[in-house]
């Protein structure tokens, strides 16, 4: 039977989907054999533009004078980047005739910009004038090249390595929920309503790690605790479907982990904590205390023309409820060559063991913290190991090719009492990225995406291998000095064995209206694409009583978006961005009963449906130096058209604030979303609103930041969104940050 199904469904791609995959795979077999050509020849545009003249200058502090070092430089309708040094020095290649802009950009400043003439000698003295509060000032997702937000046609949200630093973050999830846009139900990311409750199954957010694809490979979920945290350079939100340059997944959005270049100084950091829970004493199950700590050390250095950073790490937590342990190793290396070269190569190694006690459902409503005794001791080894490179053999100063291959294996193994299940899963594919600036009017990007997935497990039926093919093209163009455009196309082949394939085109349109210095206008259209999950597909087990049966003839989920958006500097001391949004979403994919079939489920699309709102996030620098206030607030209207009901899990409010003092040396986090109109397993308990409140101190004892920190400062008992699973207790933590 699973035999005939795979030959009807391998039977439903078309004649010119055939040909369309066809010339999808010449193309990507073009852009290989560009790229090995160009890396043996790469010595040859490398030494012309060593060639070319090359302007020189140091950016500095307005209000010290001090010299700003890792700022980014770059002129405009050209490949052509820098760093700055720690002494704040830069050079940088000159275009070789005619005038061009060049651009500065520093977290926590205002960008500069320079018009200069081709050949201009001396040095520039550009000098940044301080922000009062962290606003977005440079991304590369939006457009896969150096931009500044204002000049793209999509929403985009930047998290600056202060930001989280100050925010005592041991993993990113702990900080994303302040991100404009951005909100978490139960641990899984969610942008703008995209993504309801799926256990970790299927995740309708891209996550990259510098450019390179980190979603696992059978669950095609998010690891936050994977991803860096001390050695984080900014963190990129790219929000609504952007599957047209970043393919599948980008359903809801992008996120980009951006990392750090190694210091050009010897520098180590030594980062522990030590927090306690506090139970609620009608709920306590233990006498004994709970805890949780950790340590982890970086050291970045560099040797001759190579840079090197080296991150160890290990957690340990009794968790705040029963059954909710957790030991977690990281090992993180990061070598960059030649370290001072505008476009280096980066080749990075992260590995990640979590060993995880598994918390499905409350015991009672009377007994929120425990488990029902049969699950007591289920727990969940997890490895993963993530290898990527980018490699930049070709450079001009209108052209670069950039290659990312990465290399991503994952090993899950249950230790529950009613299952044993594992999987293995590798995924080994590249990213193939060609940028021209044929002129100032037009920026291209150019590329084409191929990855392969090999499986083995004892809970798919069958087990597959997954092939994703894609080529992909995008034209920025500059109408005058107030008008920008995006038009972009993307052809998307999946295909799992045994399964149906999916052919996808995915487009986007956009425009930007800068009406002034302080006001920029932006809409924009696009589609995104998801490809089913190996997990949501091929599953057959059981799991916490329930029979879960494959889905072979699975479709992927696809969005069409609108968007207009608004970012405004009211004064030096108001910055405002708000973006209105119309997503319909066709073939959305959940667990359903199977049909004909008591008490069991299987992954279907089986929804069509709309989500429309409002994201906005102000910035009030309220006493300059003494008080900001940064809050964000996203309203979701959504509707299932199956039921003309809500989507589960969605909040209608939801809002975020806080108040810092004396630049982020005190600060209050508060958030609150209003009570989920609908949830799947159980209707008929009690939902309530979510109003929670953390405090932060931090301060620094002879050059070492010690930072504490209490979570859900009032005690509030609440539901985490997800039925019957209790939201953390409060909880007091003390870290102490030196550096050497």
């Amino acid at each position: 039977m699973a035999a005939a199904v795979a030959v009807g469904t391998r039977r439903r791609l078309t004649a010119s989907a055939a040909l369309a995959v066809f010339y999808m795979r010449a193309v990507l077999a073009s852009f290989y054999a560009r790229a090995a050509f160009a890396s043996f020849y790469a010595s040859a545009p490398l030494a012309a533009q060593a060639q070319d003249a090359i302007v020189r200058g140091r950016v500095l502090d307005a209000e010290t004078g001090a010299p700003v070092a890792g700022a980014a430089v770059f002129i405009r309708s050209t490949t052509l980047t820098a760093t700055t040094r720690a002494d704040g020095g830069f050079g940088i290649a000159s275009p070789t005739d005619g005038t061009f802009t060049l651009v500065v950009v520093a977290d926590g400043f205002r960008a500069a910009e320079r018009e200069l003439q081709a050949g201009q000698s001396g040095e520039l003295r550009i000098v940044l004038e301080r922000r009062l509060f962290d606003v977005p000032e440079l991304t590369v997702t939006a457009s896969r090249s150096a931009a500044r937000p204002g000049e793209a046609p999509v929403s985009v949200a930047v998290m600056s390595a202060d930001e989280l630093g100050n925010r005592d973050a041991v993993t990113l999830d702990e900080a994303l929920p302040f991100a404009q846009g951005v909100i978490f139900n139960s641990g899984q990311m969610d942008i703008r309503g995209a993504t309801g409750i799926a256990r970790g199954v299927g995740s309708r957010v891209l996550m990259l790690l510098d450019g390179h694809r980190v979603l696992s490979g059978v669950g095609a979920s998010i690891d936050f605790s994977g991803l860096p945290v001390l050695d984080v350079d900014q963190i990129e939100i790219v929000k609504g479907p952007h599957s047209t340059l970043w393919g599948t997944n980008a359903l809801g959005g992008v996120v980009n982990v951006i990392t750090k270049r190694p210091s050009a100084e010897p520098e180590t950091i030594v980062r522990g904590y030590v927090g306690l829970f506090d139970t609620p004493a009608r709920h306590s199950f233990t006498d004994e205390s709970l805890s949780r700590e950790g340590i982890a050390l970086q050291h970045s250095r560099r040797l001759g023309d190579v840079g090197t950073t080296l991150y160890l790490a290990r957690e340990e937590s009794d968790g705040f409820r029963q059954n909710g342990a957790l030991e977690r190793w990281r090992v993180r290396l990061k070598t960059v060559f030649p370290a001072e070269s505008s476009n280096p190569w980066e080749i990075f190694v992260n590995w990640t063991r979590r060993d995880e006690e598994e918390f499905f459902t409350w015991l009672s409503a009377d007994r929120p913290l425990e488990v029902d005794p049969a699950e007591l001791g289920d727990w969940i080894r997890a490895d993963d190991v993530v290898f990527g490179v980018t490699a930049t053999p070709y450079v001009t100063p209108k052209q670069r090719l950039q290659l990312r291959p990465h290399i991503y294996h994952a090993r899950n193994q249950n230790h529950f009492h009613d299952n044993q299940d594992f999987h293995r899963s590798t995924r080994i594919g590249t990213d193939v990225q060609w940028s021209l600036f044929p002129n100032a009017s037009h920026a291209l990007t150019i590329g084409g995406e191929g990855a392969w997935t090999g499986v083995s497990s004892n809970f798919l039926d069958p087990t597959p291998e997954v092939t994703d093919l894609a080529v992909f093209a995008q034209d920025e163009i500059t109408f005058s000095d107030r008008v920008r455009g995006s038009v972009g196309l993307r052809l998307d082949y999946h295909e799992a064995s045994a399964a149906m394939k999916d052919v996808v085109l995915n487009p986007k349109l956009g425009v930007v209206f800068e009406a002034s210095e302080r006001l920029s206008l932006r809409g924009s259209l696009s589609r995104g694409y998801r490809a089913p999950s190996v997990s949501e597909q091929f599953t057959s087990t059981t799991q916490f009583g329930f029979r879960v049966v494959p889905n072979l003839e699975m479709r992927g989920e696809s969005a069409w978006a609108r968007e207009v958006g608004a970012t405004v500097s009211l004064s030096d001391r108001v910055w405002v961005d708000a973006g209105l949004f119309w997503s319909d979403y066709t073939d959305l994919i959940e667990p359903t009963p199977a049909p004909d079939q008591f008490f069991t489920f299987q992954f279907r699309n089986v929804a069509e449906a709309m989500v429309r709102g409002v994201d906005a996030g102000l910035r009030v620098g309220v006493i300059p130096n003494r008080l900001d206030l940064n809050t964000n607030y996203t309203f979701l209207d959504t509707r299932d058209d199956r039921t003309g009901r809500a989507l589960p899990y969605r909040s209608r409010h939801n809002f975020t604030a806080t108040a810092s003092g004396w630049r982020g040396m005190v600060a209050i986090d508060f958030r609150h979303r209003s009570r989920v109109e609908q949830v799947l397993a159980f209707p008929l308990d009690e939902r309530n609103a979510i109003t929670l409140v953390d405090l932060r101190a931090r301060t620094e004892i002879l050059g070492t930041r010690v930072q504490a920190k209490i979570e859900n400062l009032f005690q509030t008992t609440y539901v985490d969104v997800q039925e019957r699973s209790p939201g953390p207790s409060r909880s007091f933590r003390l870290t102490v940050t030196p550096r050497f």
